[in-house]
């Protein structure tokens, strides 16, 4: 567990080293913080229209607010995340510091779950950020608490599942492009399958319904906290880590 720990913050620090993490964490807030302040905008404006029909009632702040600026987080982070996690090894291999930690004598396993772990460690800090505009708007609304920590929790595991396919893709190649591309278009796949089941017969459909990352991350924004969704999170990301295990194991193997 302690060279874990020592791996995941080695991981961590070497992050917020690199500029290319700042970037991205200064575009994905910047973005976001945008399309929130336009959500709160749109939603006085409605709020204009309801008060004049006297339906106000129907108007839910949270889903007006927060849930979007979460689901537009979503699009970003799908755009992001392969570029964070394209260096988690095929940056050490083509670097050639792979040999070295390679050739120590920790478990294939131990080295994935220290790297994910500073994985991790990275996407709670990115969650805290994003949620920083809708904990403000607590000071000036009423938005619903529990449908805003859903949300937010449901984005943390979406970003971990992500980084999972992230970090499956990188251990695959030597080459950071190559593994950025191939976890995007992985992700892609998942976030798009809903929409090719539609097309699909109902058994096609239901399968696919079932692997969109997009229909299980849509039920935390709404508030629902599922089994189902938290089972489905919890299995993409562990398909990743074994899936990196069996390939690192395969080429420590090999020499």
């Amino acid at each position: 567990m302690r060279a874990i720990l020592i791996i995941a913050s080695r991981e961590l620090r070497s992050m917020f080293l690199s500029p290319l993490a700042w970037t991205l964490l200064a575009v994905l807030f910047a973005i976001s913080a945008y399309m929130f302040m336009a959500a709160v905008f749109n939603y006085q404006i409605k709020l204009v229209q309801f008060q004049a029909y006297g339906e106000i009632g129907k108007l839910s702040l949270t889903d007006w607010t927060i849930s979007p600026m979460l689901g537009n987080a979503a699009v970003l982070l799908l755009l992001i995340m392969p570029m964070v996690t394209m260096r988690l090894f095929a940056d050490e291999k083509r670097r050639g510091t792979w040999t070295a930690l390679a050739s120590s004598p920790l478990s294939s396993m131990e080295i994935i779950l220290g790297k994910y772990l500073g994985l991790l460690y990275f996407l709670a800090i990115t969650v805290l950020l994003l949620a920083l505009p809708p904990l403000l708007l607590f000071l000036f609304g009423k938005p619903d608490p529990g449908q805003t920590v859903s949300g937010l929790l449901g984005l943390f595991l979406l970003s971990a599942a992500f980084g999972a396919v992230g970090l499956a893709t990188s251990s695959a190649t030597d080459n950071p492009v190559v593994a950025a591309l191939s976890a995007f278009g992985v992700l892609l796949l998942l976030w798009v399958a809903s929409w090719m089941g539609e097309a699909g017969g109902s058994a096609l459909g239901s399968v696919l319904s079932y692997l969109s990352i997009t229909n299980h991350y849509q039920n935390f924004l709404t508030g629902v906290i599922s089994s189902t969704d938290l089972v489905y999170f919890l299995l993409l990301a562990a398909v990743g880590l074994l899936f990196a295990r069996q390939r690192l194991a395969a080429e420590r193997i090999q020499g």
